[in-house]
């Protein structure tokens, strides 16, 4: 009987870990320049132009 607690109890956890991680997940494609991207919200604009919009572009400091 306590083996089939455990495994209900194990298996209403990872249920519950899935939804967050999906929630997670897809609210952070969506709220992500990338995600941003795929969705077509800025199709009028190439990468590099979608970055230096969000200021996201990092110049490669190499010595």
């Amino acid at each position: 009987m306590e083996g089939f607690i455990s495994i209900v109890f194990m298996i209403i956890g990872l249920l519950v870990l899935y939804y967050v991680i999906q929630a997670a997940v897809t609210k952070g494609i969506n709220n992500s320049i990338v995600g941003k991207l795929l969705e077509g919200k800025d199709e009028s604009l190439s990468v590099n132009e979608l970055l230096n919009k969000y200021g996201k572009i990092e110049e490669n400091k190499k010595s």
